[in-house]
């Protein structure tokens, strides 16, 4: 099981592999910022499949922009005359 620091912070939330990482992390937070508070929660699988899809729709965003600067084909240029 992974683990979820939450934090205000930082921008993001860091996945732990092991709960003991994440309450270290949590506790340097709370210890330099005692005015916030840092928890550690098991991460939702839901919260995975959600990146993964982002990440899969990125891939595909990342694709479409390089295909659009390859320079044209000479089959491309001679279509436009």
């Amino acid at each position: 099981m992974k683990f979820l620091l939450l934090s205000v912070m930082l921008a993001g939330q860091p996945i732990y592999d092991t709960e003991t990482a994440c309450n270290k992390a949590a506790t340097v937070i709370n210890d330099s910022y005692p005015e916030q508070t840092s928890v550690c929660i098991p991460a939702p699988t839901v919260y995975f499949e959600q990146l993964e899809q982002e990440n899969t729709f990125m891939n595909f965003y990342d694709l479409i922009v390089k295909l659009q600067n390859l320079p044209p084909k000479e089959v491309d240029n001679l279509e436009e005359r």
